[in-house]
Formats: structure tokens, C-alpha cells, sequence
């Protein structure tokens, strides 16, 4: 059986308002343009949602007859209008506030990343994934799995932090292998994580360092080192050019850089230029910096109206200027 490739981009930072969620969402959209085919995965189920912010219409799904959504049914095909999405999602949230203990295991449509996470984490094994995707209203050749930012399904999920170690990051496995499984024509998978390097975001950059070494997986993964499916990281860190986020930003960083050579820092919205920032940022730490290389490797985006509005106006407009730099920053320019 010959070897498929599915290119894993992931995107964390030390704080959330950075542009992560921005950059993870441009990302996919650079794939998608360039003839792939790429799942972005709304990894932020601590309380915000690309479905709060993007204008993305939800799969319909196969019910049980209490209405909740099966987890292991098939695609249906059909896609729900925005204003149909909306009415799904408010009802959902009203059920759970009115009886939240009900719905926990069996959630109701719409279908968000928390249900086959916790999904595998109740019966061991993937939902099917690939009958849980959104797709944007202007249909943008992006598939999307956004997290949920109802109440009742935050405080559900935030038990992952107390778990067992490295719980969450087994199921999000699991679930990716799942997805790899039902989706063939799959080439990429973008992962915009919660905001903090340690939690959620450390335990996936654990994953991404394992396959960067090409260390085997745990018993209890995926067997991704063995199986027909090669999982190519390529992983990001956004920092602001606050000095409070790009300091701890770096240090991070160079203490993963054995574990994560290829973690690129990425300063969003620089308006200074890379020299400004490395200056600074060699004046507060410059041993390490120096010590690592990353003064050399450090970039930066721009300024770009186009991109600050993507969240305000539910899309984003990328000219061909943009797309160059942005794919070029992203280590996108040789995905076709």
C-alpha cells in the first residue's frame, strides 16, 4: 500500500488575542486555494468559537429518536442555511441549560469538536468525523469542525483539565485518525489550539514532536509510525510584539527547540519590522536567542486590514500580494 501524506498545521501562543485563530483560518483558506483539501479544527474549547465568529452553515445529521446526534452515522450529504445553523445552535444551548445532565453524553445538533472528542473518550473509539463538518456560507473549500462556546459544553470540556495526563491529547488523536480514515481525498489538517503553551497546547506539541523525531507512538495512539498515513507537522507559535507575551514566547521556544526544531515564532500584526523585534527581544534574552538561532528565525505579519476584519465581517478577501507573503511566512508556497 503506498505512503499518503496529510501535512498537520498547528497553531498555539503563550495568550489569546494574538491572531492565532486568524492565521489558523487563513491558512486553510491558502490550502484550500491551492487545490487541497484541508479540515480546520477548532481546538479552543475553553469558551470562543470559529462559529461565533465565521459565517459557517452546519452538516444536517442523523438523530436518534430523542434527537440526539449519532455519532457513528455516516454523512447525510446536506448542508444547513445560516439562518437554520443558528436556530440549531440556540436550541442546543437552551436544552442544556434546561437539562445539561440529560444531554451530556448524547449532545444535540449542531455537531461541534467536543462531541467526538468526548466521543472517544466514552467509547474508545472515532466518531465518524467526516459527517460532522461545516463548511462556510460562500463555500470556500475549507472543512470546519468548530468548538462549542455554550456554557454547558464549556464547563463539560474544562474537565479535561483535570483528567489524566495526556487524555485529551489520545482522543484528539484518535479523532484525527478517524478522520484521516473516512475522509481520503484529506491533505491537511490546521489545529487552532487554546491560547497558554502548556495544557492542551503542550500536550500537542508533544505529538508533533514524536512525529518530528519519528519516535513511536504510545500503545494506546494511533500507530501513525507504522500505518500507510505519514503526519507531517508544521507548527507555529504567534506572539504579539508585547514584550509580556514575546519574552515567554521564546523562551518557550528555544527550551523546545531540540524536541520541536521546526516550531516557527511568528510575531501577528508587526507594524515595527523584524529588526525592531529582535533587537528587543536580544536585549531581554539575547543569550538564549543567540544560543538557538532564533534571532534569525524569527518572523513576522504585517499589518493587514484584510485580516484584522475576518472575524467582524465573517470572511476575508486575500488579493494576490497577501496570498504570496502569507503562504510564504506559513511554509505553504510548495502545497500544491
Amino acid at each position: 500500500m503506498s505512503e499518503r501524506t496529510i501535512r498537520l498545521h498547528t497553531f498555539c501562543s503563550v495568550k489569546g488575542g494574538v491572531g492565532k485563530s486568524t492565521l489558523a483560518t487563513v491558512c486553510a483558506k491558502l490550502l484550500a486555494r491551492a487545490g487541497r483539501v484541508p479540515v480546520l479544527v477548532d481546538c479552543d474549547i475553553t469558551g470562543t468559537s470559529l462559529a461565533d465568529g465565521l459565517r459557517l452553515c452546519a452538516p444536517e445529521v442523523v438523530k436518534h429518536e430523542d434527537g440526539a446526534i449519532d455519532l457513528d452515522a455516516p454523512p447525510t450529504g446536506e448542508l444547513l442555511s445560516i439562518d437554520a445553523t443558528r436556530s440549531r445552535r440556540a436550541r442546543r444551548r437552551d436544552a442544556l441549560r434546561r437539562d445539561g445532565d440529560k444531554w451530556k453524553d448524547r449532545p444535540l445538533p449542531p455537531p461541534y469538536f467536543n462531541d467526538p472528542l468526548n466521543h472517544v473518550f466514552l467509547t474508545k473509539r472515532p466518531a465518524r468525523v467526516d459527517a460532522l463538518l461545516w463548511k462556510h456560507e460562500r463555500d470556500d473549500g475549507v472543512l470546519y469542525l468548530p468548538s462549542s462556546s455554550t456554557h454547558d459544553d464549556v464547563v463539560q470540556s474544562m474537565e479535561w483539565f483535570y483528567g489524566e495526563p495526556f487524555e485529551w491529547a489520545r482522543c484528539f488523536a484518535w479523532t484525527l485518525d478517524g478522520l484521516a480514515q473516512q475522509l481520503p481525498a484529506l491533505t491537511d489538517v490546521v489545529v487552532d489550539l487554546p491560547p497558554g503553551i502548556w495544557g492542551f497546547s503542550h500536550e500537542m506539541l508533544v505529538i508533533v514532536s514524536t512525529l518530528l523525531l519519528g519516535n513511536p507512538m504510545p500503545d494506546d495512539y494511533p500507530p501513525w509510525h507504522a500505518g500507510p498515513i505519514r503526519w507531517v507537522p508544521n507548527p507555529f507559535l504567534i506572539m504579539s510584539r508585547d514584550p509580556n507575551d514575546i519574552l515567554p514566547a521564546l523562551e518557550y521556544v528555544a527550551l523546545q527547540r531540540s524536541k520541536v526544531p521546526t516550531l516557527k515564532p511568528l510575531v501577528n500584526r508587526d507594524t515595527e519590522g523584524r529588526n525592531a523585534i529582535r533587537e528587543m527581544a536580544k536585549s531581554r534574552i539575547g543569550p538564549v536567542l543567540e544560543a538557538t538561532g532564533l534571532d534569525e528565525t524569527l518572523e513576522s505579519v504585517g499589518e493587514m486590514s484584510a485580516l484584522a476584519r475576518l472575524f467582524w465581517e465573517g470572511d476575508v478577501a486575500l488579493d494576490q500580494e497577501m496570498s504570496r507573503n502569507v503562504s510564504k511566512t506559513l511554509r505553504l508556497e510548495n502545497e500544491r
